[in-house]
């Protein structure tokens, strides 16, 4: 029995170790486990164009021929040169994410016959001479002449920037006396 005990002892001692081997065999060699995905989260902020301007409308009333000129100003007079903001109507405000270039264009005045734009400060039979101003411009000759086409008023007007301005008519002569209306309008692109 001794010698039973003995080998059931030996057969122990080796199952353990026999045991202890393949366990730290199989540790050894095992494959470390890893992820086998991985997730990159995306976030952007679109940029946008956008801008508000503080004033709807002009309304100047009974106009004459041949009159140089009526303003669209803080008080209906000849701005100061250079043009300051005390004098301007209107404050365009770029509420877009980006800076942006502010273009001007107005429609021919409809009613009766109707008002073209004239492409220069000397409007002839029906026709007027529309032109724009910014705050910082030097003096009333350097103001934009307005067509029907888009000319650009602001450059590169910085997002949450504002600029002021104002506008100047000027009548040639009339074939009727009916009511004339016109249309201007600001459209923002990115800047340049």
């Amino acid at each position: 029995m001794k010698r039973q005990g003995n080998v059931e002892a030996v057969l122990r001692k080796a199952t353990i170790s026999l045991l202890l081997v393949l366990a730290i065999f199989a540790w050894v060699a095992a494959p470390v486990l890893a992820a086998t995905t991985q997730e990159v989260t995306i976030t952007a902020t679109p940029t946008y164009i956008a801008l508000t301007n503080s004033e709807a409308t002009w309304a100047i009333g009974a106009v004459a021929e041949n009159y140089d000129s009526y303003y669209w100003t803080a008080d209906g007079l000849v701005p100061a040169e250079p043009l300051v903001d005390g004098d301007m109507k209107s404050t365009i405000t770029n509420t877009g994410s980006v800076a942006e270039d502010i273009d001007i264009k107005c429609a021919n005045f409809t009613g009766g016959i109707g008002w073209a734009l004239s492409a220069d400060q000397t409007p002839g039979a029906n026709e007027v001479s529309l032109r724009a101003g910014i705050t910082g411009m030097a003096n009333r000759a350097a103001m934009v002449q307005v067509e029907n086409g888009d000319k650009e008023l602001v450059d590169s007007l910085a997002s949450s920037g504002t600029k002021m301005w104002c506008m100047e008519l000027e009548t040639g002569t009339f074939t009727d006396g009916v009511a004339k209306s016109g249309t201007t309008t600001l459209t923002a692109s990115a800047a340049d």
